[in-house]
């Protein structure tokens, strides 16, 4: 599937998407999927390679090296949380208790305790 079927299939726009290339994958901002990019730079927007940054375990190497831009860093822990409120306010998912944790340690630096 490319680009421009995937947006229209699913309802998205070209803005809903950003590049993290610490990862070399593209991040759907609105649900949290997560697209390998290929060596051509398209990108491989296939089920069986999609992982979601809430609901799919990425290996501590994914976390490790997206923590080195801090630029893509910030977007995929905005990203996470915002999926977040909108699960919990849709009601279509709980939340597990590492991702309660999370939530609460980002509220807390947000508040500086």
């Amino acid at each position: 599937m490319n680009l421009e079927t995937y947006l229209e299939t699913n309802n998205f726009e070209k803005k809903d998407l950003t590049i993290l290339f610490s990862v070399g994958c593209v991040l759907n901002v609105k649900n949290g999927d997560t697209y390998p990019l290929m060596a051509d730079s398209s990108i491989d927007f296939s089920d069986d390679e999609r992982m979601n940054i809430v609901t799919d375990d990425l290996d501590e190497y994914w976390w490790e090296t997206l923590s080195t831009w801090n630029g893509d860093k910030q977007i995929v822990e905005d990203t996470h949380l915002r999926v977040l409120q909108n699960n919990i306010k849709e009601g279509r998912n709980t939340i597990t208790d590492e991702e309660a944790e999370w939530l609460e340690s980002k509220a807390e630096l947000a508040m500086g305790i």
